[in-house]
């Protein structure tokens, strides 16, 4: 891969250049590479000045400043450039579309969950069905512990 300087007569710096060194920042949950994964969108370059949206996943993102001082670091070390600017934008992706049709009258849906068996999600789940009741809501409760379903000792069935 070649560089070059304007006083060299090339037009600057090139679109593959710049995703040629963004390809070296990993994701290190996804372990793949920012450009792979479709994260860097909108690359502009305008003489030295390089600019472009790193798109994550989610907003919530733990490494997403790691992410981004590391992309701008290596497009910064690519001679030519003279500024770069990040935009960090975020778009969670949808899930499959799954058959809802149980579900077709069902308006909202609160899920309680936790990987910890006894830590009181049942008693959560009950109380929050509790207070939407006496607020006037029509509320199902579904309790999913298959060990020792508690539900029903606490709503006195």
């Amino acid at each position: 891969m070649a560089f070059w300087s304007k006083d060299d007569k090339n037009p600057g710096l090139s679109e593959e250049q710049v995703l040629s060194v963004l390809k070296r920042v990993q994701d290190p949950d996804l372990r793949k590479d920012i450009v792979s994964l479709g994260f860097i969108r909108n690359l502009k370059i305008d003489g030295g000045r390089v600019s472009f949206d790193l798109n994550l996943t989610t907003p919530a993102c733990p490494v997403k400043d790691q992410m981004r001082d590391e992309a701008v670091a290596l497009v910064k070390a690519l001679p030519g450039t003279e500024q770069v600017d990040v935009k960090m934008t975020s778009e969670v992706r949808q899930a499959p579309q799954l058959d809802k049709t149980a579900l077709s009258g069902v308006r909202n849906i609160v899920a309680v969950g936790s990987g910890k068996g006894g830590v009181g999600k049942s008693t959560i789940a009950v109380n929050i069905a509790a207070a939407l009741a006496a607020e006037g809501a029509r509320v199902g409760l579904l309790d999913g512990d298959i060990y020792g379903p508690t539900t029903p000792i606490m709503l006195g069935m």
